[in-house]
């Protein structure tokens, strides 16, 4: 199977063999799921060798070994979709029976063309939202109202002093709540939107000029943030780029 990556509004996921996997922690929820041989996941406290898929919560230091092909799913945790797989489990890594994980290795298995795989996958992902009545589960509407506001304007960086304004805060309460509810900062949240946006832009301008179009100080600098959600770089991820649809 070639490399194969997908990149959405609130999720990105890669087929491939990432054998030189380092440490890394990133902001993103992860779904490792193995398409060959057991792979094994390593963070601080826990070693898992494992044919099942795995889940791994954000900001956790972890390292994958793998010598065969395996999926790699990133969610953004201020989305629905990343709230339930959030939900899913209470531990920092856990191996997965559960439905979602399981269709998906089911689909996977099954060695559709791009365009098959590709509609399958994000059906099933964009299936398994979280329908709660509070996006959050902690129920300040003010917060609810945020993330509806960013899902709304998704396509531009919103300031934080707009969507501040939007729930009738001051910035700096807006910031307090908004890591309470979520879990994670305002500029974390931003970070997502900026880098998925920005990769429509490979390929088509240099790494410096894409880093500047999209508030970034340097080349480096987006580089490093890039690398931090996402797991690698943007040159990696240039390299092994098969397919890539934004």
């Amino acid at each position: 199977m070639k490399y194969q990556i997908h990149i959405d509004r609130d999720f990105g996921w890669f087929i491939g063999k990432f054998d030189n996997n380092q440490k890394h922690r990133h902001y993103a929820i992860q779904l490792s799921i193995p398409l060959g041989r057991p792979m094994i996941i390593k963070t601080s406290k826990i070693t898992i060798k494992s044919d099942k898929p795995i889940l791994i919560k954000p900001n956790v230091v972890h390292q994958v070994s793998s010598d065969s092909n395996h999926f790699l799913l990133l969610v953004n945790p201020a989305s629905s979709i990343g709230h339930f797989w959030n939900q899913l489990s209470n531990f920092e890594i856990q191996e997965l029976n559960h439905v979602p994980a399981t269709e998906m290795k089911s689909i996977l298995m099954e060695g559709h063309k791009n365009e098959l795989l590709i509609s399958a996958l994000n059906s099933v992902i964009n299936e398994y939202n979280c329908f709660c009545s509070s996006a959050i589960h902690k129920g300040d509407e003010r917060i609810n109202r945020a993330l509806a506001y960013l899902s709304a304007n998704s396509e531009q960086i919103v300031p934080v002093e707009e969507v501040a304004n939007h729930c009738h805060l001051s910035s700096s309460r807006f910031l307090h709540l908004f890591k309470e509810q979520t879990g994670i900062t305002y500029r974390r949240a931003q970070q997502w939107n900026k880098l998925t946006k920005s990769i429509s832009s490979f390929g088509k301008m240099s790494l410096t000029e894409i880093a500047h179009q999209n508030g970034f100080s340097d080349s480096a600098h987006f580089s490093r943030t890039f690398k931090e959600n996402f797991g690698f770089s943007p040159r990696v991820f240039l390299k092994i780029s098969h397919f890539i649809q934004v």
